[in-house]
């Protein structure tokens, strides 16, 4: 049976159908007279058509009464249903089953109307979990667990227990700011240097801010630690290219940072130490990995944008229900979700790929065609072996290789949950007990 995944986060809805992710589709909305355009299309005229631009429906997800609704508008769960049958109608022939994953801030009467928008779409849905259960799942954590996220209005973080059973317990809110804030204040930022650097102003043109926009949420997210950051804009007459500082860059976030680290100080046990996860979403973001290193007392995992995914998959059986009765999943009870010592530092032991783990052993020997899974090679693109507790992936032919995004070294020590993309094809690092 195929199994669809919807993890819900406005900055961008991810669809997955048996762990390969089909589309990430951003919490937009956008009124175009009488057309109504969402997820992909709609950020990308929220700029050209700003007057009836909506991007809170999924975060404000009541049917309280708009102030400019209209007779098919009338308030964000009008929206959302949109934006959800959106996604589901491309996907409806070839899916069973549906698992839906929710931001931890989402109540009962949220939840509610996200099944009855559901039921209106003939979702076959299954199950529903908590994202930070997901993200947090077949990691070598510590009892104290906090998951860092952020959405286009706000940055939440959520505290999990780790004993023997993963169980979310509190999720705070810790700052209303977001992503579409900082989005804002980046594309101020590279428009004044524009300004300055060639008299060219971005922002005086609908055309070109849509343009700019549309580019920067990539670039923030492969922004690397050069002092100089370079930003291409292409107009009709003419290419635009401007040199931004880290620095300036830097601004933009840095008020944020110490409510980010006293908030996460504050979650922690007097005397005890926690793993931080901090979501995909924060990839790129200056001068954050810097902020986190203040707090002696957590070791920070960065996630990779498929995590949740590959761990619905990989919990499927766990997660999904046919008896009619969903359940809002908060906790996940599993054998390889062990608080010995030795489990907690454990490396990687399995290789993800789609809904199916695959053993590294002693060592896996990787081979180009991954058509069909891993599969041992005796002329391996890489090899990944383990090697005091660690595991090592070693490249022999490094292009068509990324991790985390990024070009690998020869060596490479991988983390779990780490997504290595050989030729194409994802591939997500695991750490699962002999009794899992």
């Amino acid at each position: 049976m195929s199994l669809a995944v919807i993890n819900i986060n406005d900055a961008g809805i991810q669809i997955a159908v048996d762990g390969d992710l089909m589309r990430t589709s951003p919490g937009f909305a956008v009124l175009d007279v009488d057309k109504l355009m969402v997820g992909e299309a709609a950020v990308q005229h929220a700029k050209l058509l700003p007057r009836w631009t909506n991007n809170r429906f999924w975060s404000q997800l009541t049917t309280t009464p708009l102030s400019n609704g209209t007779p098919d508008i009338r308030h964000h769960a009008d929206l959302a249903f949109a934006h959800l049958e959106d996604v589901w109608l491309p996907l409806a022939e070839q899916t069973d089953q549906v698992i839906f994953i929710v931001p931890g801030y989402y109540t009962a009467e949220n939840l509610g109307l996200l099944l009855g928008m559901a039921k209106e779409c003939r979702l076959p849905v299954k199950g529903v979990v908590d994202n930070s259960v997901m993200v947090a799942s077949n990691l070598p954590l510590r009892q104290v667990v906090l998951h860092l996220d952020i959405h286009l209005h706000s940055i939440t973080l959520t505290r999990l227990s780790n004993t023997g059973s993963l169980v979310r317990k509190d999720v705070k809110t810790i700052l209303e700011t977001g992503l579409a804030t900082l989005w804002d204040r980046w594309a101020a930022i590279i428009a004044n240097q524009f300004i300055q650097t060639t008299r060219f102003d971005p922002m005086h043109d609908a055309d070109s801010e849509q343009q700019l926009f549309n580019q920067l949420p990539d670039w923030i997210g492969k922004l690397g630690q050069d002092n100089m950051h370079s930003f291409e804009l292409a107009t009709g007459s003419a290419e635009h290219t401007v040199a931004v500082s880290h620095d300036s860059l830097l601004r933009a976030c840095t008020p944020l940072y110490p409510q980010i680290v006293q908030a996460i100080r504050s979650e922690v046990p007097a005397g005890e130490e926690a793993s931080l996860l901090v979501s995909h979403h924060f990839s790129g973001f200056p001068g954050l990995k810097d902020s986190l290193k203040l707090i002696p007392e957590v070791e920070a995992f960065d996630l990779n944008e498929m995590k949740s995914i590959g761990s619905a998959q990989l919990h499927r059986e766990k997660l999904t229900s046919e008896t009619g009765s969903i359940a809002h999943i908060v906790q996940l009870d599993s054998g390889e979700l062990s608080t010995d010592m030795g489990t907690l530092r454990r490396a990687p032991t399995h290789l993800l790929w789609q809904n199916h783990a695959y053993a590294i052993g002693s060592g896996f020997k990787l081979g180009s065609d991954l058509s069909k899974g891993p599969r041992q090679s005796e002329q391996p693109v890489c090899t990944f072996y383990p090697r005091n507790q660690e595991l090592i992936m070693d490249c022999h032919e490094p292009n068509g290789i990324r991790i985390n995004d990024q070009p690998p070294e020869h060596s490479n020590k991988l983390q779990p949950g780490d997504r290595i993309e050989v030729l194409g094809e994802s591939l997500i690092t695991i750490s699962v007990s002999a009794d899992g």
